[in-house]
């Protein structure tokens, strides 16, 4: 009979390899019940494939202080790691290897709006579809973004544009304190009067500084809030007027206007879309602001009217679809200038019938910047208030192997749309900026303090992943 003894080096072996499969092993027990550790990427899903994180693992996070458990053991063992709440964020500067960690906020989604209804307490998980929920139910608005999937904390920390900034300020700036997870995995509170610094800081440059497990946000009293949508469709032949008519165009704060161009086989050219929103439930009042609008003559008119303000986003719950890859180039102007403007919808056109990828798109959000500039930057590290268009093209399509055309395509848009931007420096929108621009455009002036910031909270960059500052 043989003896077991020639046996353990195969079990040392074997054991070897179950320890080298699973390296999360010492996290689990360091995590509370509700969490979980998969290597399922699909747990956790990306809006846009394109240049996506591709993580080893995804920690699915049910209290706060399992973010700040993971990021200690991801210190412990140099891992790198990500937090996402929506999965929206998307920039070239991801470098997750297959070891690093994705940690998923979305079990952190609570939404309470306070006794007094003057500010929200919201999960750092929390969708702007949940956020506009609890809103609704309880008689207040709050300043949510434009798509249903988009999650609030990723939305904020970048500066955010919303439907309500033209009253309240951007997000932003209706952020009161959050409790975050620092590079050392310390879960802290960043307020006026504690931190006060790192409340600066991720009022416009979050990423870099900590992962924000929950939020106080002022949120506004009012009930039974209706909004006015319509829809217009342009031929490209109407474009300089279209231009015209736009840059001339005095918005109100109940005013917004989103608008771009698409390319519709087999036409010539490319067209002219425009989504009018205004907020208040006064469809007479609505028509009569945007009447220039309706005067160039649009081909088709979609009046979608009156309807409640929780329901505003469904119309674009397309944009949510998950997948496909969906690259970003923005660039905020002061003005539009046509024969720019002509050479960006020639360039769409050429691009979409080349490539056969006709959802390829040029998008623009407009709004009211008054309440904007009368806020300033003082209190947030969010520098670009002076932006009346914020401008981004958008291919779309699933093959990678057309990766080389759509590079070349954003890139030189962004670049014609910066040589008439109206700007001395360029000014680009963080949350729909590339990731190859220098750090001076996305965080402007704010950038020397940002840096000093940054060697005080995160002198090893462990947040590294989103736009880092060096």
């Amino acid at each position: 009979m043989k003896s077991f003894w020639h046996l353990l080096p195969l079990c040392s072996a074997i054991a070897s390899r179950v320890e080298a499969a699973n390296p999360m092993k010492d996290l689990v027990p360091r995590l509370s019940t509700g969490a979980r550790i998969t290597t399922d990427l699909s747990s956790a899903p990306r809006w846009s494939e394109y240049a996506a994180p591709k993580p080893g693992y995804i920690v699915h996070v049910a209290e706060e202080l399992d973010v700040a458990e993971t990021v200690k053991y991801c210190n412990e063992n140099q891992l790198d790691f990500l937090a996402q709440a929506g999965g929206h964020g998307d920039a070239t500067t991801f470098h997750l290897g297959s070891n690093d960690i994705i940690i998923n906020l979305r079990g952190l989604n609570s939404t309470v709006v306070s006794e007094d209804n003057s500010e929200m307490l919201v999960g750092g998980g929390a969708l702007n579809s949940e956020y506009v929920a609890a809103a609704t139910n309880n008689g207040v608005i709050v300043l949510n973004g434009g798509c249903n999937c988009v999650g609030v904390s990723g939305l904020t920390l970048g500066g955010g544009l919303s439907y309500w900034m033209n009253e309240f300020g951007m997000p932003v700036d209706n952020l009161i304190s959050a409790n975050l997870v620092t590079a050392r995995g310390e879960l802290i509170e960043v307020s006026e009067h504690k931190n006060e610094d790192l409340l600066w800081a991720i009022k416009g440059a979050g990423p870099n500084f900590g992962i924000v497990t929950s939020l106080r946000m002022k949120v506004h009293p009012r009930e039974n809030v209706k909004v006015w949508m319509a829809q217009l469709v342009f031929p490209g032949d109407k474009l300089e007027e279209f231009l015209n008519t736009m840059n001339d165009l005095k918005l109100s704060q109940k005013m917004i206007v989103n608008w771009g161009l698409t390319y519709v086989s087999p036409g010539p050219s490319s067209s002219i879309f425009a989504g009018l929103t205004y907020l208040d439930g006064d469809a007479d009042a609505a028509e009569a602001a945007f009447q220039p609008l309706f005067n160039i003559g649009p081909d088709q008119t979609m009046l979608i009217g009156v309807m409640d303000y929780a329901r505003m986003n469904d119309a674009v719950d397309a944009f949510c679809e998950d997948g496909g890859r969906k690259p970003t180039w923005l660039v905020g102007l002061k003005s539009l200038d046509y024969p720019t403007w002509q050479q960006v919808s020639d360039q769409l056109a050429t691009f979409a019938k080349t490539t056969n990828q006709t959802d390829s798109r040029v998008l623009v959000e407009t709004y009211s910047t008054d309440v904007l500039r009368e806020i300033g930057s003082e209190g947030a590290s969010y520098p670009h208030r002076d932006i009346n268009f914020y401008a981004f093209v958008q291919p779309i399509y699933d093959d990678s192997n057309l990766d080389d055309a759509a590079d070349k395509f954003g890139a030189q848009v962004r670049e014609l749309w910066r040589e008439t931007d109206g700007f001395d420096t360029p000014r680009t929108y963080i949350n729909f900026a590339h990731g190859d621009e220098d750090l001076e455009d996305i965080y402007g002036e704010s950038l020397p303090r940002l840096r000093e910031l940054k060697k005080k909270w995160d002198p090893s960059n462990r947040f590294n992943q989103w736009f880092p500052i060096v």
